[in-house]
């Protein structure tokens, strides 16, 4: 709400606060129609409509593979700040050269329009922003006027200039649509991913009003003068919503969408058959862009339903949850604890009671131990105190940091890596009570995959304790064990019936070493 009354107030104080400017801060303008008391299209043509979003989703489709490919060669070979840079240079050189390149070897001059009587106001000022690249001031380039004007401009271009089969001296003949489209499409394709943002909304509104408009283009010409198709600029906004959709493959907020920004609301049904028919032909390919990137980036994302390995075969919890966990004791060393923060990269540890069998009585996490290391709070055993024994919930040996200060560097937590311990601090003791969390979220081994799913995606958790009948921890689960391609390969290596609630957990104590058993 406050960025939409910031962009109010600065649109308004461009009137110099005299009159208040009401129009909307995002349009395509308003539609010409051939049929001034008609819809802008026959019912016929909704038929057409879907064969433009069947081709859109096909082009969606190539468009998020190339991106794919793309990504993943970024993630093995440009790693650095550097590389990134350089990329992103010889990403808008490259986009510069074509941009002038592909205008200048258009040698065909167009006229514009003189007879502008009929011309509406916003048709008036699409006609000055033509571009008289190597034309005579009365002329203008239409492939310069496509690649030298900003996005909004073209789209709007490509939306509103009219054209009949009789008459199309005031458009863009086929072969500039076709040398627009074509080198702005791959180059979208190569400039998104990159390490600068790029955008894919306007990239993919724009090429895609190419596209709409050269079919609408070859549909008059196959007219032959008799109007019975829709304006191009009605085939432009199919062409658009068909190739967005068929990169983000949504359809009712893209509807939404892009019928606020033409704001005429005969266009509802023409947008949500193509953006459907985008939908279903890219999915038949591969998965949305974004859907893609999540992947590639191995983001842990679970999505709403669990994978259908977990809901369709009878898979415990156990078959695919992770046994080496790292475990602490109440009162732990200070060098047994930065050892195994140093050795493994895991968020969490469960706390157990070693004198008793190992049973879980909390969990700790990562940030929370750098925190009280980083802080020194910690202290020598007192004379006459047994660490080792059942620690008494009210005997506090050592130093306690306070929770205000424990999150008052959030998000920045102290990384172990920058923190170094000497000899004679490795030999002091942290008691870890005040820090656990007591009650932790836990799942018997024998619960099922689908339980579990639900428990992390519902609870928004990043792990879960997996125990056994005593209540001793036997392994974790995480939103990368629950991914589908992580359940397919472990079932491929364990065990189906492995059963943990007979296992006796092994915690006797070793001497400087007695801390991370993985059990």
């Amino acid at each position: 709400m406050m960025t939409v009354l910031t962009l109010y107030v600065v649109k308004n104080a461009e009137a110099f606060w005299m009159i208040p400017d009401q129009s909307k801060m995002f349009s395509f303008g308003e539609f010409y129609s051939l049929k001034q008391d008609r819809a802008n299209y026959m019912v016929w043509e909704l038929l057409l409509f879907i064969v433009v979003g069947c081709l859109g989703g096909l082009m969606g489709a190539a468009f998020n593979a190339t991106s794919e490919k793309f990504q993943i060669w970024r993630g093995k070979n440009v790693k650095t700040t550097r590389k990134n840079v350089a990329e992103a240079l010889l990403v808008a050189f490259v986009c510069a050269c074509f941009q002038y390149l592909m205008p200048y070897f258009w040698h065909q001059c167009t006229p514009r329009p003189i007879d502008m009587e009929s011309f509406t106001q916003q048709e008036k000022q699409l006609v000055e922003e033509l571009v008289s690249f190597n034309c005579q001031p009365h002329e203008y380039n239409q492939v310069a006027s496509l690649f030298f004007t900003g996005a909004e401009g073209a789209i709007k271009q490509l939306f509103h200039f009219r054209e009949t089969a009789e008459r199309d001296m005031q458009t863009f003949s086929s072969g500039a649509l076709f040398m627009f489209f074509l080198p702005y499409y791959c180059l979208a394709c190569w400039n998104y991913g990159i390490g600068v943002p790029s955008g894919l909304f306007v990239p993919s509104l724009l090429a895609g009003a190419a596209f709409g408009r050269l079919f609408g283009h070859l549909l008059h010409k196959l007219d032959g003068g008799g109007n019975t198709f829709a304006d191009s600029g009605t085939y432009a906004l199919i062409g658009a919503a068909a190739m967005l959709g068929g990169m983000a493959r949504m359809t009712i907020s893209l509807t939404v969408i892009i019928l606020e920004a033409t704001g005429d609301m005969q266009y509802v049904l023409p947008l949500m058959l193509t953006l459907m028919a985008s939908r279903f032909v890219g999915n038949v390919f591969n998965e949305g862009l974004y859907d893609i990137q999540v992947h590639v980036k191995k983001i842990p994302f679970l999505e709403e339903d669990a994978p259908v390995l977990a809901r369709y075969n009878d898979i415990s919890v156990e078959q695919v949850m992770s046994p080496d966990v790292k475990c602490l004791r109440p009162i732990e060393k200070v060098g047994v604890i930065f050892d195994l923060l140093t050795d493994c990269n895991h968020n969490c540890f469960p706390v157990v009671d070693t004198k008793n069998k190992g049973v879980l009585v909390g969990t700790v996490l990562r940030k929370l131990l750098t925190m009280v290391i980083s802080k020194q709070a910690f202290g020598a055993t007192p004379e006459g105190a047994d660490v080792n024994a059942d620690p008494n919930p009210d005997d506090m040996y050592f130093p306690r940091v306070d929770w205000v200060t424990l999150e008052h560097c959030y998000p920045n937590y102290p990384k172990i890596e920058k923190l170094t311990v000497s000899q004679a601090d490795r030999d002091m003791w942290i008691d870890l009570r005040p820090y656990a969390n007591t009650s932790p979220y836990t799942i018997h081994a024998s619960g099922s995959v689908t339980r579990a799913y639900r428990f992390l995606r519902s609870l928004g958790l990043r792990h879960l304790c997996v125990v056994n009948s005593h209540y001793q921890v036997i392994g974790m689960i995480t939103r990368k064990d629950l991914l589908p391609r992580h359940i397919e390969a472990r079932l491929e290596t364990m065990p189906k019936n492995r059963m943990y609630d007979d296992v006796e957990m092994t915690l006797e104590l070793m001497p400087e070493r007695s801390h991370g058993h993985d059990h």
